[in-house]
């Protein structure tokens, strides 16, 4: 079974996502499995063919060992790194073409502690891939730009796994933000200018230093458009999961490197 983990930040729309695009697989004949692997969602707006949450339970880990909510969040966490070949046994028996993983809301808990590294090696049998969801909104400024690319590229040398990028709720901005943020990616020079024109004192040194990276950080695919209510952009990131998963070649870590 391939594997597509959908990673992003709190509130970049990574539930909604799986949920629309995995209807949208299934409407052209993709066989295809919702895992939830976050312990610590309330309720889904899909049907989840395995839940996380019935191996561990954040609500009584609370109270059994008078944890608080995030403490309790980073022990599941670890305690689902540990069932990771029991999991993966689970999931695999359901025999379905590709499974669509939900992922935790805090990022850190998934992509930056062991059970990202788990599941990255040892989850399934076949090949896998990351889809990074960049949120618009945190987007909108030079700097926020370049920090949320460095968390992309930080997710991606983490978890060495085949990384698709894409920014979602293009729904909610104008054409006009699109084309912009489209030319500080692919032009240094744009990027640089609108540094220099919207700060002053240590954010301009900083965006002026950290805006040389650019090229490395758009080493990876262009983030594509996106939105996970209309579904705009799904026939583009679907070509793209067909392309990477398609060829099942093997990726180590000093590739992500």
């Amino acid at each position: 079974m391939k594997a597509v983990f959908l990673i992003g930040t709190a509130g970049s729309g990574k539930t909604t996502f799986v949920k629309n695009f995995s209807q949208w697989m299934e409407d052209k004949g993709v066989d295809v499995a919702r895992i939830n692997l976050d312990p610590g969602v309330i309720s889904l707006p899909y049907s989840a063919d395995f839940d996380v949450r019935t191996y561990v339970d954040t609500e009584k880990l609370m109270r059994d060992i008078g944890l608080g909510p995030n403490s309790a969040l980073t022990v599941a966490s670890d305690l689902i790194a540990v069932k990771v070949h029991e999991i993966s046994e689970e999931v695999e028996a359901m025999g379905h073409e590709l499974a669509l993983i939900d992922t935790p809301g805090q990022i850190e808990l998934f992509a930056f502690r062991p059970v990202g590294r788990a599941f990255s090696e040892s989850f399934l049998r076949g090949p896998k891939m990351v889809i990074y969801l960049f949120d618009y909104a945190l987007m909108l400024e030079p700097l926020s730009f370049l920090a949320s690319l460095y968390l992309s590229m930080s997710v991606y040398a983490s978890l060495a796994m085949p990384q698709l990028n894409v920014i979602n709720k293009a729904d909610l901005v104008s054409p006009r933000i699109v084309k912009k943020i489209e030319e500080w990616y692919s032009n240094p020079f744009k990027l640089y200018e609108s540094i220099t024109k919207s700060y002053r004192g240590e954010k301009l040194k900083l965006g002026q230093e950290l805006s040389k990276a650019l090229p490395l950080l758009s080493s990876l695919n262009k983030p594509m458009p996106v939105s996970a209510v209309t579904m705009e952009g799904f026939i583009d990131v679907y070509s793209q999961v067909t392309r990477i998963l398609g060829t099942g070649e093997e990726f180590s870590h000093e590739q992500a490197l």
